[in-house]
């Protein structure tokens, strides 16, 4: 039996009569198709929302292109970063959620303490890694059902008077708020950024609030127009590497050819093994950028072993993250405005999609079609 869900309350978004909607689901390798579906009902802690603004980054451009990810059952709902109104919540969410209220979300969550024993990751204090991570998709359709474990840890109230594209952020910065509390930086060290796109520049700006104004930043990247960007999100230095190598560029800017930590952002194995290159004794390389599985990065492990490099890999975030990165977009500690270069209607997904892949755009907004 469907348990049943709170009603709409006064002011707060009306379902259609047919409670059906136009959504975006992926077939396969650059197979996206805008389909008819039911709006689902929440269950017991369950919550419904209205999609008031999705976001498109770069990993939507990846899973459009393969065709899969281990977070979408094919075929299955798409998108996955969004902000925007609940309409319903599920019996038991009514203590803390209703409808009408405005709202920013993650696209996962943990495993939580109330359901049992958690997995041995959980266990561990790493929820990044969590064995049995519950990943939400659907950002790209009019409605998304948050389900109960992420509606109890990785769901936040968005003030009213916060704009919504502000808080759309919220999974992608707390990536990187997670990536900049894991890496080890210490004061006086040198940070290269290595891509200054929009996974980039939130770094730039989290290193930058967690670690102050005097520590030095290196932007690297062959776009003068992301390179400006980086250079008003909080680096020292921001460097095209289109006619010079990356190491003369870090030389000319701190006076050696290296730095102390390198985070490489872009996602391929040879800007992984460029970004190796860049990292000077007892530094460490992080490995931010996501690469498909199965591709290898061939390293020289005595140059490792005898200079004690690091390689740390960081995924994903954590509910700490999350919050976190909510507090800051709601407080506009991050400037967001300088990162949304398109705003387009949802029904213009594939468009997007092309403007991420020819680097037209930082980020792109998508905003319910027109009724």
């Amino acid at each position: 039996m469907t348990s049943p869900s709170v009603s709409p309350t006064a002011g707060a978004p009306e379902l259609p009569a047919s409670r059906r909607m136009r959504a975006a689901l992926l077939y396969g390798a650059e197979d996206i198709r805008m389909e008819d579906v039911p709006i689902p009902r929440p269950g017991p802690g369950e919550v419904l929302a209205r999609v008031d603004v999705a976001s498109v980054d770069f990993t939507d451009r990846k899973v459009y292109l393969r065709g899969r990810h281990p977070m979408i059952t094919i075929p299955g709902l798409f998108g996955h970063e969004w902000a925007g109104t609940i309409v319903e919540v599920g019996a038991g969410a009514e203590g803390r959620w209703r409808p009408g209220q405005r709202v920013a979300a993650a696209n996962s969550a943990p495993c939580l303490p109330e359901d049992g024993a958690l997995c041995r990751q959980c266990r561990r204090g790493r929820p990044s890694m969590c064995e049995t991570i519950q990943y939400v998709n659907g950002a790209f359709a009019p409605y998304i059902l948050v389900p109960r474990r992420l509606a109890s840890v990785n769901l936040h109230p968005v003030p009213d008077g916060t704009p919504l594209d502000r808080v759309v952020f919220t999974e992608p910065y707390a990536c990187a708020l997670h990536a900049v509390r894991r890496m080890p930086v210490l004061p006086g060290d040198a940070v290269v950024v290595f891509g200054a796109g929009p996974m980039g520049l939130f770094l730039l700006n989290a290193l930058r609030r967690r670690h102050g104004s005097d520590m030095v930043v290196i932007a690297l990247d062959r776009l003068d127009s992301r390179l400006r960007v980086a250079k008003a999100m909080g680096a020292t230095h921001a460097l095209n590497t289109t006619a010079i190598s990356s190491r003369d560029a870090v030389q000319a800017a701190v006076g050696r050819p290296d730095a102390d930590v390198v985070i490489e952002v872009i996602g391929a194995v040879e800007t992984h093994r460029e970004a190796l290159s860049l990292v000077g004794r007892g530094g460490t390389l992080v490995s931010f950028g996501g690469v498909a599985p199965g591709q290898t990065l061939p390293v020289d492990i005595g140059h490792l072993h005898y200079h004690e490099i690091a390689i740390q890999p960081i995924y994903h975030h954590t509910p700490v993250d999350v919050a976190e990165a909510v507090r800051q977009l709601v407080a506009g500690e991050v400037p967001v405005e300088r990162l949304i270069t398109a705003r387009l209607a949802m029904s213009e997904l594939k468009t997007a999609l092309q403007m991420v892949a020819d680097r037209t755009t930082l980020r792109t907004v998508l905003l319910p079609d027109p009724v």
